[in-house]
């Protein structure tokens, strides 16, 4: 009897190996899974891109800073957006933008700098829709920065996000 029950055994287990596929409830829970963890990495990706594009934003608003800084150092006085060297090269006043595209960022001046002006304000304005869905108190907005380095933005006066 031992033995006929141990041949029972090994057809039941033939017969589970020749089977070898998945119960539609295993396949569910295998792409909630994967939907769940998709979920994740997506949003997650969309906030690094939105932090990054935060980040450009602040270095051009930066690097205008240090060149009015420079151009007050030799001149005596801030300069308007016309005379500022703007990132990269230098550019004919005539030629020179008066706002200028930083990955999702308008860059511009608000407040210009007037013949022998000591006041100058530089702000940064999202143009995409990835930014401007983004303008809420973690990321900011805008954001700008004036001739005493005061940094203000849209969700958090007085600082950056």
């Amino acid at each position: 009897m031992g033995q006929a029950l141990n041949q029972t055994d090994r057809y039941a287990m033939k017969r589970l190996k020749a089977k070898g596929g998945m119960t539609l409830i295993e396949l569910l829970a295998v792409v909630a899974i994967v939907a769940i963890l998709a979920a994740i990495a997506v949003t997650s990706y969309r906030g690094y891109l939105v932090r990054a594009r935060l980040q450009d934003a602040k270095v051009a608003l930066e690097t205008v800073r240090a060149e009015q800084e420079q151009y007050r150092a030799e001149f005596g006085h801030y300069c308007n957006h016309s005379t500022l060297v703007y990132f990269r090269g230098s550019q004919p006043p005539s030629a020179a933008p008066t706002s200028i595209n930083i990955g999702d960022y308008r860059v511009h001046f608000t407040d210009e700098a007037a013949a022998g002006d000591n006041t100058y304000r530089v702000e940064a304005t999202p143009t995409s829709a990835r930014q401007q869905l983004a303008s809420h108190p973690k990321y900011g907005g805008w954001i700008s920065i004036d001739q005493d380095g005061a940094r203000n933005s849209q969700g958090h006066p007085g600082t950056w996000p």
